[in-house]
């Protein structure tokens, strides 16, 4: 799959969203609150409320006044070269095309979250490891990376076939298993992983036995409701490629029967675009050949076919928030002999958070996960007690997992269900592409934590929180089964990367020798430089240089100064030239490579074009189209 390949928008994609119309009302309702509130009194300009409603007003505002001008612009030089009669129709061609942009989400703003603290900057401290490392490989983290496992420009829903790689995946994952044991076959890994997953949960040091259930835990936050089952949406969730590659393993390496496996999570239904990708060797396909029909499909409602209803147990979860609070474990959990937890490389909106292994098991109960909410908040002060932690100590629930996959072929950045590229080396602007693995479950958070932070999402420091009380728990704090027997052992090693060493270095982290996670890293071979246009950022509004919110296309009001960064470059840079619709603007010799735009434009569309010139004849070249005004 080309990695260049540039794809036609799927229009279907883009009328599909609710959030047109929610841009409009918002706009609308951000200049009449403007209206009503400062033309009075124009001294609350200065409430925050005012300040934020000024943000949207004026962010709808540019919305209407550069599509209108490119209408009209665009309308007239069409009715200037047709006939009279053609030009007779124009009006309601500029109707349609208005209603269908009044429908359209590829552009409207996709606010973020307003549920959140101010955030602290703040710079993790390096190569400090708490805790002790896990796993027959203790503290091991495999990241396997490849550019090539997804579409870099997407056709569509990023969970479409045509924007996944199965072949590339399915690779990834086996390098994964096999580094993460440090095995040369899928069968030997696998036999390793068993055999001491056994071995230190007092078991014996036995491989997996014919006829033992494993449980797969999925993430599907942003299928909230009963509808999501056909909903069709680009949020962020379980992937059903990622997923197959590791039914793949299960069945055709070590021979677990299919009616043995459970994909399942407990507060959410799986929606059919999911199921039908997992159950179908490929869909959409003629003729439809099921590859997995006989695993259990659990989730919270059980109302499609192929969905079982998650069934309630005895058993249940004691939560550390000191007000009793506990919640019922399902069958497929208690049942299970082996979990198998599959999060995502996601930020989550509440209090500048993070949603990997740990938060993934909240979809591991019964009951909905609202009333731990107020829990996971406090969670975010340094020292207090962590439902997380709570989750990795059950003995059917952390206690049963063998595994950590996480799934970072397509990030978030900004919140838990909109997807976004990584500027950082080696991503270059791309999907990250990446997969992690670990028997370590505070190891392999810390390093998806790592990369999120170090890409600039802005996790807050609290929200490591809970990977401090995994590595280093509070004493008579956490008794998840409520049997008098409280956690007193480490889950886990936690440790922060060094950013000065290369990202494909082992000596990124401490490793085996300082007591810290054993970073293995695959795929530098893919690695390549590259020059990024970091401001303005594509599909964002500018006023005047300030970033004001995300919309459907990269729209300029006002100066702005462009700004460009290159990645995996050792040789010097001789200079960065910058043109504007092919003519050079400046060439600047000296880091940071950044050019004022202040020339006045008609609304009109535009090419950014940055030239990066190193080494011996070497350059590097990146562009981006924008809207002026």
């Amino acid at each position: 799959m080309s990695k260049h390949h540039k794809n036609k928008p799927n229009l279907l994609l883009k009328l599909s969203s609710h959030q047109g119309i929610l841009f409009h009302l918002a706009g609308i309702a951000a200049i009449i609150w403007f209206l009503v509130r400062v033309l009075p009194r124009p001294d609350r300009i200065r409430y925050p409320c005012q300040q934020m409603s000024v943000s949207v007003a004026i962010g709808y505002i540019a919305f209407w006044s550069l599509l209108w001008s490119a209408i009209f612009h665009g309308l007239g030089l069409w009715i200037r070269r047709v006939k009279y009669k053609t030009a007779a129709i124009a009006p309601v061609i500029l109707v349609a095309f208005v209603l269908i942009f009044s429908i359209t989400s590829n552009v409207y703003a996709v606010n973020k979250t307003t549920d959140e603290y101010p955030l602290t900057p703040w710079e993790p401290i390096p190569n400090e490891p708490i805790g002790t490392p896990r796993g027959v490989n203790p503290g091991r983290v495999v990241w396997v990376w490849d550019s090539d496992a997804t579409e870099e420009n997407l056709n569509g829903y990023w969970w479409l076939k045509q924007n996944n790689n199965q072949q590339v995946i399915d690779q990834m994952v086996s390098e994964g298993i096999k580094n993460l044991a440090g095995a040369e076959t899928e069968d030997e890994a696998w036999e390793i992983l068993f055999k001491h997953f056994n071995l230190v949960n007092g078991n014996g040091e036995k491989d997996y036995q014919t006829g033992e259930k494993i449980a797969i835990k999925l993430n599907f936050n942003n299928c909230y409701q009963i509808f999501s089952y056909f909903t069709k949406d680009n949020d962020r969730d379980a992937s059903p490629y990622v997923v197959k590659a590791i039914l793949r393993q299960l069945i055709y390496y070590i021979g677990v029967e299919q009616k043995d496996i459970t994909l399942y999570d407990a507060s959410r239904p799986i929606p059919n675009w999911f199921y039908r990708r997992v159950l179908y060797k490929e869909f959409p396909a003629s003729p439809l050949i099921p590859e997995f029909p006989n695993i259990h499909y659990e989730d919270a409602y059980g109302l499609m076919p192929g969905r079982e209803k998650v069934k309630p147990t005895p058993d249940k979860i004691y939560f550390a928030d000191g007000t009793g609070l506990y919640r019922t474990l399902p069958s497929c959990v208690v049942d299970a002999d082996y979990i198998i937890n599959v999060p995502l490389l996601k930020r989550h909106p509440i209090d500048f958070g993070v949603t990997f292994s740990a938060k993934n098991l909240f979809g591991t109960w019964i009951e909905p996960v609202s009333a731990v909410h107020e829990y996971h908040r406090s969670a975010f002060i340094e020292g207090n007690a962590a439902p997380q932690t709570d989750l990795l100590a059950h003995d059917h629930i952390g206690g049963k997992t063998i595994l950590y996959i996480g799934d970072g072929t397509f990030p978030t950045k900004i919140d838990h269900r909109t997807i976004g590229k990584f500027e950082m080396y080696p991503f270059n602007n791309d999907w990250t592409n990446s997969l992690f693995f670990s028997q370590d479950p505070v190891a392999i958070d810390s390093v998806m934590y790592d990369f999120l932070h170090t890409e600039g999402t802005n996790p807050c420091e609290g929200s490591q929180n809970y990977l401090h009380q995994s590595a280093e728990p509070n004493p008579n704090t956490y008794d998840p089964e409520n049997d008098g027997t409280y956690l007193s052992s480490s889950l886990g090693v936690h440790e922060h990367w060094e950013k000065s060493i290369d990202i494909f270095s082992p000596d990124r982290y401490l490793g085996t020798t300082g007591n810290g996670i054993d970073f293995v890293a695959i795929g530098d071979e893919h690695a390549y430089p590259g020059i990024l246009i970091t401001k303005p950022k594509m599909d964002y509004l500018y006023i005047n240089g300030n970033e004001i919110n995300r919309i459907g296309a990269t729209v300029i009001i006002g100066s702005i100064q462009i700004e460009s960064r290159i990645n995996g470059v050792s040789e010097e840079i001789e200079k960065v030239e910058f043109y504007i619709n092919d003519e050079l603007v400046a060439s600047i010799t000296e880091s940071p490579y950044v050019f004022l735009w202040s020339e006045y434009q008609i609304a009109m569309r535009h090419m950014i074009k940055v030239i990066a010139y190193y080494g011996e004849g070497k350059t590097l070249i990146n562009e981006l189209p924008v809207w002026k005004i």
